[in-house]
């Protein structure tokens, strides 16, 4: 063992997930990362990676989530709406309600976390603050296309999202 190598933390990783969505396709994204400099503000790397310069105030950014990767680093999770590039490849989200979650209350992590799972609770957590952020608000009161997907998703963190579908299950059976 190093000690040197272990008395360094390891970075911390900026990822901003690129959204977009349109009527006939639903939402896709794309994902850029990469690690945050020291004495760097994490939103600035986000606009950064996303392609943006400091004062566009035509994308939303905005913190959605963190993670912790198997090799120790920490993800730090930015959504940004619309991507800039919709020119770009995007992976479609093809099931914005699925929640990744832990199987025991004090082992909160998932045993398999992959990319979609991010991106879904990004678009939760969206669809949760076009309803409760009055920024977000006006922000998608210019974007009905994309106001009317999200409406279609619960009003509810992720966790309370669980358990109306637990709950909305248990009445069905």
């Amino acid at each position: 063992m190093d000690p040197a190598r272990d008395a360094t933390p390891p970075p911390v990783m900026i990822e901003a997930l690129l959204l977009r969505h349109d009527a006939a396709h639903g939402f896709a994204y794309r994902s850029r990362t990469t690690p945050l400099e020291r004495h760097t503000n994490p939103d600035r790397t986000a606009r950064r990676l996303a392609g943006l310069v400091d004062d566009d105030d035509r994308h939303l950014v905005h913190s959605t989530s963190w993670r912790a990767t198997e090799d120790g680093h920490i993800v730090l999770t930015y959504l940004v709406h619309p991507d800039p590039d919709p020119a770009q490849p995007a992976h479609p989200l093809a099931d914005p309600h699925g929640i990744a979650h832990g199987a025991r209350p004090a082992h909160p992590a998932p045993a398999a976390l992959a990319l979609e799972h991010v991106a879904a609770h990004a678009v939760r957590h969206l669809a949760f603050l076009g309803r409760t952020d009055p920024t977000i608000t006006a922000y998608l009161a210019d974007r009905p296309h994309t106001q009317q997907a999200l409406s279609a998703l619960p009003p509810l963190p992720a966790g309370q999202f669980q358990e109306v579908v637990l709950a909305s299950s248990a009445r069905e059976a």
